[in-house]
């Protein structure tokens, strides 16, 4: 008997995956033991669950229907294996999500005040995506590999071998897209994001990043200015405001729509799955904005980085109902 030949993978998605503790809060703590506020805060309301900028992405796209793989490290702890299971159970592939001996698995505390400011910590595991990860058939059997920029920034190796795959990935002519996330935690690395831009093809950042690699403070010209760097397509992610897109030839702001929100984190994150999702499937520059803009705008309505995050059908009739 023949064996069945595997489909490609739409997506591989290349990075962070850790457990998010997340904490509901009248009010951040002030550090003054002596203030009338005190350094303890009471919280009302946590959730711990799986996260990770792109374990996020990856388990967005599988949701929306595309064959995602998924490469990243974790501990070989309970949490490492609630990961493993909970990204197997979103149907990604998991065949090069490596499990490191001995270390505990990246564990992401975040604090959300009633105004949605939220406060991070985070007790990081393993970082460095090794070389047996990047496996070239395997990247090669993509449609497109998806990456976050502040994996890049752990160390020199990483940061050097995930160029490396970028550079050859492109050749074979796999689309490449990255967002920056927070590369700038790490400036005395940033110099590997900022060469991974000349090597992208579809940029996510939001506006504070899309200035720092571009030097411009508005989003129009910081674009343009992106694009000049070998970028084929710029999504700008404006929060609350909506995007602003742009292409060589097209360039738009494309506002959000109006909905309920219970948290705000993940958002960026469902964003970036909706508009690789319409990337694609060649829709038009505007279309896949909008559905962009609604996934993140139904992904709001949940808490949590991963709860909420919605399906294509979902999203469409979403659209169709004419929220805005």
């Amino acid at each position: 008997m023949m064996k069945e030949k595997k489909q490609p993978l739409d997506v591989i998605a290349i990075g962070d995956a850790n457990i998010d503790l997340i904490m509901r809060v009248p009010h951040h703590p002030n550090t003054d033991p002596k203030s009338d506020r005190g350094t303890a805060v009471r919280g009302w309301w946590y959730t711990l669950g799986p996260g990770g900028a792109a374990a996020n992405v990856a388990a967005g796209m599988a949701r929306m229907g595309n064959r995602v793989g998924f490469i990243g490290v974790i501990g070989d702890d309970e949490l490492g294996k609630t990961l493993r299971k909970n990204l197997s159970n979103c149907g990604i592939d998991i065949s090069y999500l490596r499990t490191v001996p001995g270390y505990q698995t990246t564990l992401t505390s975040c604090f959300e005040n009633r105004e949605g400011q939220a406060v991070h910590y985070s007790c990081p595991g393993p970082t460095s995506i090794s070389e047996a990860c990047l496996d070239l058939d395997y990247l090669n059997g993509s449609r497109m590999l998806f990456l976050c920029g502040h994996i890049m920034t752990q160390n020199e190796k990483t940061g050097q071998l995930l160029l490396e795959a970028m550079g050859t990935a492109r050749k074979e002519g796999i689309t490449i897209a990255l967002d920056p996330g927070k590369f700038w935690l790490n400036m005395d690395l940033a110099p590997y994001v900022h060469e991974a831009v000349h090597a992208a093809d579809i940029l996510l950042p939001n506006a504070y990043e899309a200035e720092l690699l571009s030097g411009c403070p508005q989003p129009r010209e910081g674009g343009k200015a992106l694009l000049d760097k070998g970028i084929k397509v710029v999504a700008i992610k404006l929060g609350e405001t909506g995007c602003f897109v742009c292409t060589h030839d097209e360039a738009m702001e494309v506002p959000s729509f109006k909905t309920e929100v219970s948290s705000h984190l993940g958002a960026g994150d469902s964003f970036n799955s909706g508009f690789l999702h319409g990337y694609l499937r060649d829709w038009p520059l505007l279309k896949s904005a909008r559905f962009a803009n609604a996934s993140a705008s139904l992904k709001v309505r949940y808490p949590g980085t991963q709860v909420g995050l919605p399906t294509e059908i979902e999203v469409e009739t979403f659209l169709a109902k004419g929220s805005s």
